[in-house]
């Protein structure tokens, strides 16, 4: 497939933008969110995508940046069985509270693929496919979120 950008405006696109952008992926998938919510990451066939990926290599790694992680736990059992199964690989962080305003949405893949909301409320953006002029602005910004962010969401919850 040859460079591509293309708009969606409904939720049914959003989601074909982030299952054509983890397909993709070859080495590493970042995401970003308010609380993985919109994206549906936990059914089934999204939940292979990134089980897939996962088992390509020992260095392929998924970075996931949430406002509010409190529930993902109970409402992502996939995800967090990914987690689980690929400690090493997955890593979710929790944004500081001064940048919970930040309402865009993302998932990229390999600096060059990408499915952008301009914002969680809103079902319009755009999906980015080997674009990596277009996608390096939001990767670099990814990499700002996740310095900030403090890790979150440990793989096995301990108890007594």
């Amino acid at each position: 497939m040859s460079a591509a950008v293309d708009a969606f405006d409904s939720e049914a696109g959003y989601r074909d933008a982030i299952d054509m952008t983890l397909a993709g992926a070859g080495q590493e998938i970042r995401i970003f969110d308010r609380n993985l919510e919109g994206m549906a990451l936990d059914e089934p066939a999204r939940s292979a995508l990134l089980a897939t990926f996962l088992v390509g290599g020992n260095d392929r790694r998924i970075k996931i940046v949430v406002h509010d992680p409190e529930r993902l736990p109970q409402n992502f059992p996939r995800l967090m069985a990914l987690m689980r199964g690929h400690s090493h690989a997955v890593e979710i962080r929790q944004s500081p509270d001064h940048l919970r305003g930040v309402s865009d949405c993302q998932v990229l893949a390999d600096r060059k693929h990408g499915a952008l909301r301009t914002h969680a409320d809103h079902a319009r953006g755009k999906r980015y496919w080997d674009c990596p002029n277009d996608i390096h602005p939001w990767w670099q910004r990814f990499d700002e979120l996740w310095h900030e962010s403090q890790p979150c969401c440990p793989a096995t919850s301990l108890g007594l």
